[in-house]
């Protein structure tokens, strides 16, 4: 019988990638973006520095991989068609609300990703400005399908989903950065956290209702 092999090149490659991925989501964590230096990164992780470069070409692209993995949006960039046709047929009525919903519960959760926002709307960054334009182009995919429900009204699903997003991240920083409340919300008490949920899909129930009665009213 031939043993299986558990140590190689290929499987000791991965161990370090894994290892250098991890750390700079603890370095994030724990001492936030400006601790991502090569040495730190290295120490943290407890490899040569030199197998940063050799596996990820440089700190950025490492600290890209990462960032990439971990981000809500775009996690589903590469199913985005997939979403895209599934969706089609109700204009995305489903899917604005739960995308919502989902990336809500997601970086509540997240405590890596919200030091990353952070760092994103704190500094200037080409790396965040890429990620950020990632994101951008998700979305326009998406609302692709949605824009279509809207044409001839005044709703602009845009602007309101473009102040849900941010909402969501600001009142979740708020109440994670110094646990207080926010018009009475405290969003790190469960009660709270469904009340944003449902009010979240009531908004965007609201502006595919509203948007189908001036259709009428204007046919």
């Amino acid at each position: 019988m031939i043993r299986k092999t558990t140590e190689g090149p290929i499987r000791n490659k991965e161990k370090t990638r894994l290892k250098l991925l991890n750390a700079v989501g603890e370095i994030i964590t724990k001492q936030g973006y400006k601790g991502l230096g090569v040495n730190n990164i290295a120490a943290t992780a407890k490899v040569d520095k030199k197998l940063i470069y050799l596996y990820f070409e440089s700190v950025d692209k490492l600290v890209e991989t990462y960032v990439r993995q971990k981000d809500y949006w775009n996690t589903f960039s590469e199913g985005v068609h997939v979403l895209i046709e599934e969706n089609k047929s109700n204009c995305g009525r489903d899917l604005a609300s739960q995308l919502l919903i989902d990336q809500f519960n997601f970086f509540l959760q997240a405590d890596e990703m919200q030091k990353i926002i952070l760092w994103e709307i704190s500094e200037q960054s080409n790396l965040m400005r890429e990620i950020a334009d990632a994101r951008e182009a998700f979305g326009n995919e998406l609302f692709k399908i949605t824009d279509p429900h809207f044409e001839n009204t005044d709703i602009d699903l845009r602007a309101i989903q473009a102040i849900l997003i941010g909402g969501v991240y600001y009142l979740i920083l708020h109440a994670k950065a110094n646990g207080s409340t926010f018009c009475g919300m405290d969003i790190n008490e469960i009660t709270d956290q469904q009340k944003i949920i449902k009010s979240l899909k009531q908004v965007v129930e609201w502006s595919y209702n509203e948007a189908e009665k001036q259709q009428k009213s204007n046919s």
